[in-house]
C-alpha cells in the first residue's frame, strides 16, 4: 500500500462519521413517544464544514472537509412488540468534498449512502411525567455508492454496521426535560479498502440534552456529545493515531408550525478533537406527522 493510502486511513474514519452520524445523531426529545398507529416522516438536511484536522496525519495543515447531505427517515409507532416500539428506516444521500490530510488535491464523491433499518423498544413510556426510556437499534446495510480507490469520500462504507443507543428521558417541572443517551457504534470489516482489509474498533458516545419549553409549540435545547474509540487496523495491523476523541457542544430550536409539522434547526461545534476533523455542523430538520 502506498504512503498516500496510509495517510488517508485516518480520514476514512473522520469522513464516515461526518456523513453517517448526521441521520443517526439524536436530537432533543427524540424519545418522546406517540400513540400506536402514529407515523412520522423526517427529512434531515445536514451540512458539515471543517477547516482543521487535529492529528499527525495532516502534515501540511491544509486538510478540510465539506459535506452536504440529505436523509429521509420513516418512523412507525406500534404496540406489536408487546410494548411500544418504533420500526424505522433511514435513507441518506451525501455530497463529500475534502482535502485529505497530507494530500495535494481535493477529492469528491456524491451518491446514496448506506441505509439503516431498525427501531426503538420502549421500557418506560409515561407521557404524564414526560419520562421515557428505550433502546434504539439500527443496522447499517452496505449497499450505498462505494469506490474502493476513493473510499475516504465515498458515501457508502462497504461494510455492515450496528448502532445501539440506550436513552433515559425525564421531565423536570413543567418546562424542562433532561436526557442522557449511551451509544455504541459497531463496524464490520471492509474487505476492499484499496484492495486491503480494514477493520475498526467500536466508537462509544455520550449524547446529553437539556431542553426548555418557551411555549406549547416552541422549545430550545442545549446539546453535548462526547465520543471515544474507533481505532483502525489494516490487514490485522494496528494503525497509529487513529483512535478518535471529540467533544461537541451545540443548541437546537424547534417550532411546531401546526399539529402535523415541525421545523427544527441546530448548530454544533467541536470544542475538542483528536485524530479527526474539528468543525461546525448545521442541521435543518422537518417532521411531518401522518
Amino acid at each position: 500500500m502506498t504512503s498516500t493510502c496510509l495517510r488517508n486511513l485516518t480520514v476514512l474514519f473522520a469522513t464516515l462519521l461526518s456523513v453517517d452520524s448526521q441521520a443517526a445523531d439524536l436530537n432533543a426529545r427524540d424519545f418522546f413517544a406517540a400513540p400506536p398507529g402514529t407515523s412520522l416522516g423526517v427529512l434531515y438536511l445536514p451540512a458539515t464544514r471543517a477547516g482543521d484536522f487535529h492529528g499527525p496525519a495532516d502534515s501540511t495543515g491544509k486538510a478540510d472537509l465539506r459535506v452536504n447531505a440529505v436523509a429521509y427517515r420513516q418512523v412507525y409507532f406500534t404496540d406489536a412488540c408487546g410494548t411500544l416500539c418504533t420500526p424505522q428506516f433511514i435513507l441518506p444521500f451525501a455530497d463529500i468534498n475534502a482535502r485529505l490530510p497530507g494530500a495535494n488535491q481535493r477529492s469528491r464523491e456524491r451518491g446514496l449512502g448506506d441505509p439503516q433499518v431498525g427501531g426503538t423498544l420502549f421500557f418506560v413510556n409515561d407521557p404524564a411525567s414526560r419520562t421515557y426510556s428505550g433502546l434504539l437499534s439500527l443496522i447499517t446495510v452496505p449497499v450505498g455508492e462505494y469506490h474502493s480507490q476513493n473510499p475516504d469520500v465515498s458515501p457508502g462504507a462497504n461494510r455492515w454496521g450496528a448502532t445501539f443507543v440506550y436513552n433515559y428521558t425525564h421531565g423536570i417541572g413543567e418546562k424542562w426535560v433532561l436526557e442522557a443517551n449511551l451509544e455504541a457504534q459497531l463496524y464490520g470489516r471492509n474487505n476492499d479498502y484499496f484492495g486491503s482489509e480494514l477493520k475498526q474498533a467500536p466508537l462509544y458516545r455520550l449524547q446529553a440534552f437539556a431542553s426548555y419549553d418557551f411555549s406549547a409549540a416552541t422549545s430550545g435545547a442545549l446539546r453535548l456529545i462526547h465520543a471515544d474509540g474507533g481505532a483502525l487496523r489494516l490487514n490485522n495491523r494496528s494503525l497509529d493515531d487513529t483512535h478518535k476523541r471529540y467533544t461537541q457542544v451545540g443548541f437546537e430550536f424547534g417550532h411546531w408550525l401546526d399539529r402535523q409539522n415541525q421545523l427544527m434547526v441546530s448548530l454544533s461545534q467541536n470544542v475538542a478533537a483528536s485524530n479527526g476533523y474539528a468543525g461546525t455542523e448545521a442541521l435543518l430538520r422537518l417532521v411531518h406527522v401522518f
